[in-house]
């Protein structure tokens, strides 16, 4: 293995993904109307936004109340366009695919999330204590919160629209 693919593997490991998926499934519960289950491909979608260092970077620095379609709108703003890495996002979560399953595998496994009779994904009553861990896991973790909250106000079709991706 070449030194970035280890340094790689040490950063975005399904330890650190399941963890990240967990904070998601948690939030989209509290924050959706009936406090419905996470649909299982949305979580498709939470590592290519949070590991990625512009999208995660918007994530970070869009409010949470402001929802999905300002974090959107940052990508097309007239004065320095970048909507082609919200078009990304789409290939991304299709690359990526192999690191959200083992992420989630690894949450299934380790108790941290679960699957409901419907196949969506509920996440378990574990303790976060932030303070514990270093400020980058921080900074993912409450992303995928904040995203996770986005999503459950919205219906997968939204989003599918918003963030340009296809299920």
């Amino acid at each position: 293995m070449t030194t970035l693919g280890h340094e790689l593997r040490v950063v975005q490991n399904p330890a650190l993904g399941a963890v990240v998926l967990w904070r998601f499934a948690r939030a989209y519960t509290n924050c959706h109307p009936v406090n419905a289950a996470s649909p299982l491909c949305l979580l498709t979608l939470v590592l290519p936004l949070t590991w990625h260092a512009e999208t995660a970077s918007n994530i970070h620095s869009t409010r949470e109340a402001s929802g999905l379609r300002a974090f959107a709108d940052k990508f097309s703003d007239s004065k320095d366009s970048r909507l082609d890495s919200l078009l990304a996002v789409h290939e991304r979560a299709d690359r990526w695919r192999g690191k959200s399953l083992d992420s989630l595998r690894m949450g299934l496994g380790c108790g941290l999330l679960r699957l409901d009779q419907k196949g969506g994904v509920l996440a378990s009553d574990a303790a976060w204590q932030s303070a514990k861990h270093p400020p980058a896991v921080r900074i993912q973790t409450n992303n995928a919160e904040k995203v996770g909250g986005w999503f459950a106000r919205l219906s997968i079709m939204e989003i599918a629209a918003i963030l340009h991706v296809r299920f």
